[in-house]
């Protein structure tokens, strides 16, 4: 079982809790008792019940069954700016909500690894690493879902925690913690990862289509990209449409891109040629910043935080410089 927020040292610990040794045997050896050990051989909280989440995470069960139920007042609604124009609304959960979502996160959903070619929201994973599977690559394609989290119905994620081993009324109750008005919410910390579970089904039919015209395959969230040594037939959108449909989505065709040789190759924002970086604009301005830096620690004090988390991105694709980087800003004063 996954470390709780409040712990109980073993399982049988907290199976004592939902059952007391006192209590009749029925109770003891009944169908919840068997479904309790299955998940603990799982590596997952044996959560045959709301109550066995409130014990673990030391709050009354009703609490989080009313969340559950009428999420609405849980959460914080905040509108942001597109990169590519317009806006999105974000729902960021109050701090109670936030951390049960958390502790499912780590203790259940983390406890399914997501296969290589998916690179969004996985930890050790990055734009960079999704950018290198298509290092080098002549011909590239970019495609982007549209409205991806809300494509994701809460029945979706009621049946992935069903898949997980959870009763039906467990499943219910974790997939009306995780999900407003039908939908996976921006802003929650379960989103991407339960978007990426949700989208696995998707992913092996376009790996299929991926082997029979030898293209290589990468997601980071709702970006898809492909890559090849011969062109990219437009005829290759309609199989993939076919195939997205059929499981909910739909591509924004306003993002879709073709990039083949003498033309800039984008993956997720990141020049992808024989190496993986970043745009010379953005390359220039974080040499000129940290070269100001350099001269004047004092004044770029207060930024220290900012450095740091550009050095520790330029690190990720360019070592040498990211560790230059990183000796700057960690001498500035903050």
């Amino acid at each position: 079982m996954q470390q709780p927020l409040v712990s109980f040292g073993t399982p049988e610990e907290l199976r004592a809790a939902l059952w007391p040794p006192v209590w009749p045997r029925m109770f003891q050896a009944g169908p919840d008792a068997d479904i309790f050990q299955k998940l603990v051989d799982r590596n997952l909280p044996p959560l045959v019940s709301m109550r066995a989440m409130g014990l673990i995470l030391g709050v009354n069960p009703k609490l989080i069954t009313a969340m559950a139920r009428f999420p609405k007042g849980n959460y914080r609604a905040f509108m942001m700016r597109k990169k590519s124009g317009g806006e999105r609304t974000i729902l960021a959960p109050r701090v109670f909500l936030k951390t049960i979502q958390r502790y499912i996160l780590r203790s259940i959903l983390e406890t399914r690894p997501l296969p290589l070619y998916v690179n969004g929201f996985v930890t050790g994973r990055s734009i960079v690493s999704n950018g290198k599977t298509h290092r080098a690559a002549p011909y590239l394609l970019n495609v982007d879902i549209k409205d991806f989290f809300d494509s994701i119905s809460e029945a979706t994620v009621r049946q992935l925690f069903l898949d997980f081993g959870f009763r039906d009324h467990v499943a219910k109750s974790l997939a009306g913690l995780c999900t407003y008005q039908d939908s996976l919410p921006q802003g929650a910390p379960t989103s991407p990862y339960l978007a990426n579970l949700a989208f696995a089904p998707v992913d092996e039919e376009i790996l299929q289509l991926c082997e029979k015209d030898d293209l290589k395959y990468s997601r980071y969230a709702d970006d898809l990209t492909f890559s090849g040594h011969k062109k990219i037939s437009r005829k290759f959108l309609t199989p993939l449409e076919f195939v997205l449909r059929r499981h909910g989505f739909k591509i924004n065709p306003k993002k879709t891109r073709f990039a083949g040789p003498g033309q800039a190759r984008y993956v997720t924002g990141l020049v992808v040629n024989q190496k993986v970086h970043p745009n010379r604009e953005l390359r220039r301005k974080l040499r000129a910043m940290f070269h100001r830096a350099e001269l004047d620690p004092v004044q770029y004090g207060p930024r220290s935080k900012e450095l740091l988390g550009w050095a520790s991105f330029v690190k990720s694709y360019d070592a040498e410089l990211g560790a230059r980087y990183l000796d700057i800003a960690k001498g500035l004063k903050p």
